[in-house]
């Protein structure tokens, strides 16, 4: 899967900070500026890579060897230095690729908020006279609009992820474990595209507050609040879905309470459009659980999100970031009970130029949905 960066947005980010170059290797970073998802860059962290973009639009990359064939073939980056794992440092091969390029006394942009400080410090030493600025999150925010190809990824994604929790509860049955209804879902993630999991958090009756709760061998019994959070991986990027059942016999309390939780996500998320602020929608929220008599702890409702998992902005007080065309953004507001059965749902959600548009296959029915039975969206 092809990744390409907006190339627009990084040039103008490296003339309006006045770098001579921008240097990425952050898992997150070097994946969408590079173009090519590296799975060891994440999974082992001492084997790090660097894609370089000069301000005259030139562009190279250093890699291990290791991956040489993968990068050759699925970056768009063409000018690629090797270096041999357990024989040359990455950064000292980082600094060899800045001398001869002629930056060894320039002002480069670079990920200061993952680099290493044994790495920071090698790095100086080998070229005492370049200058750093950190824009780790310059870079995030480039990332955060995303272009047509990866909306068209993620929106396929979540789809898919919706269908497979939607099949997968509608065949279950009260009696199953956790852990057999969880290994059911995410079958069917696997079978609908997913290449990996990001994360399956399931849980019914008193383990539902365990917000990242692993699927164990309880059992399900009528009467019980079940609710799940899953994600497959597609490549670069993921899918990233939550939803709350009923194991059958839903209590008026159950009932009145998962009702509430999505009249407040369907009311936050018609209020997202160009223009308004991250914490505004957070406010708006926090607001209509208060009116509900619904309790509103969590310190963030949503998140932009990519390749990232929470990527920016952040759907939470103090994020003044303003909502644009091209940012997907999760709305996951949760909530819990009289009796602290915790109750969750989230969709994703796309910025167009008019407002928005919900990326899965429907925001959750009023009704709570029972294991089961079939769930008409």
């Amino acid at each position: 899967m092809k990744i390409r960066p907006n190339q627009a947005a990084l040039e103008k980010l490296i003339a309006d900070k006045q770098l001579d170059a921008l240097v990425c290797m952050s898992p997150e970073n070097f994946t969408y500026v590079a173009g090519v998802h590296v799975t060891t860059v994440e999974n082992l962290r001492p084997r790090q890579a660097f894609v370089i973009l000069k301000s005259d639009g030139t562009s190279e990359l250093v890699v291990c060897s290791i991956e040489d064939s993968l990068v050759r073939s699925e970056s768009w980056v063409k000018k690629i230095n090797l270096y041999t794992e357990f024989k040359v440092e990455p950064i000292q091969a980082l600094a060899a690729a800045l001398q001869r390029l002629g930056l060894d006394k320039a002002l480069i942009g670079m990920d200061l908020d993952y680099l290493p400080v044994s790495s920071y410090l090698s790095l100086s030493d080998k070229l005492p006279e370049l200058k750093f600025i950190n824009t780790t999150e310059d870079v995030a925010s480039v990332r955060s609009v995303k272009l047509p190809d990866e909306i068209e990824i993620l929106e396929r994604a979540v789809r898919q992820t919706h269908q497979a929790v939607l099949e997968g509860i509608s065949e279950g049955k009260v009696g199953d474990t956790d852990k057999a209804l969880a290994n059911r879902i995410i079958k069917k993630v696997f079978e609908a595209g997913a290449d990996g999991t990001l994360h399956l958090h399931l849980a019914s009756g008193e383990r539902t507050p365990h917000i990242h709760n692993h699927p164990g061998e309880d059992v399900t019994k009528p009467g019980e609040i079940l609710r799940l959070d899953v994600g497959g991986l597609y490549g670069a990027y993921m899918s990233d879905f939550a939803r709350t059942f009923s194991t059958g016999n839903p209590s008026e309390l159950q009932r009145d309470t998962y009702r509430k939780l999505c009249e407040v996500q369907e009311i936050t998320i018609a209020a997202m459009k160009p223009g308004v602020k991250a914490e505004d929608i957070f406010f708006l929220c926090k607001s209509e659980f208060e009116t509900r008599g619904l309790p509103c702890t969590l310190p963030h409702i949503g998140h932009s999100f990519g390749i990232e998992v929470h990527e920016r902005p952040m759907i939470r007080p103090g994020d003044k970031t303003e909502l644009t065309p091209g940012m997907v953004i999760n709305i996951e507001p949760m909530t819990v009970d009289e009796e602290g059965s915790c109750y969750h749902t989230e969709d994703l959600v796309l910025i167009t130029p008019d407002g928005n548009r919900i990326l899965t296959l429907g925001l959750a029915p009023k009704e709570i949905p029972v294991l089961g039975e079939p769930i008409v969206l």
